[in-house]
């Protein structure tokens, strides 16, 4: 019965624990720590979205009219995210400016799933970072 009792007041002590512990990012200006619900914080979502991408079965990330993998898209907009995270305030803004379109020549970024449909990247996102909050 002590062992049992011992492992009871173990896991309540780790239940306790685990939601002020917060998360750090490398990424100036945003948002890190995650608040006691358990909510993701504004870097969090993001790393999501870019891990979404990079995830991705089948499908063809489109830029500037070039196919490239959904590795070196999730590297291509991770990239973007270092040299400009210091005027990204949240996972709407890193996809509004960053992961929709092209800064240099305009052109929308877009994916092409393995059933051939292609969807602008932006919208991709915003639906996956509906369904992270």
């Amino acid at each position: 019965m002590k062992t049992i009792t011992s492992i009871a007041l173990f896991i309540l002590c780790l239940v306790a624990v685990q939601p002020t512990m917060a998360q750090q990012s490398n990424t100036p200006g945003i948002t890190t720590s995650s608040s006691v619900s358990g909510t993701l914080s504004e870097s969090q979502k993001i790393d999501q979205l870019i891990e979404s991408i990079r995830g991705m079965k089948g499908a063809t990330f489109i830029r500037n009219g070039t196919e490239h993998s959904c590795q070196e898209a999730a590297e291509h907009l991770k990239a973007k995210l270092e040299k400009h995270g210091d005027k990204i305030k949240s996972a709407e803004d890193f996809i509004e400016y960053l992961a929709t379109k092209s800064s240099m020549s305009g052109e929308v970024y877009k994916i092409r799933f393995a059933d051939g449909r292609e969807e602008p990247t932006g919208e991709v996102l915003l639906k996956t970072l509906g369904q992270l909050k």
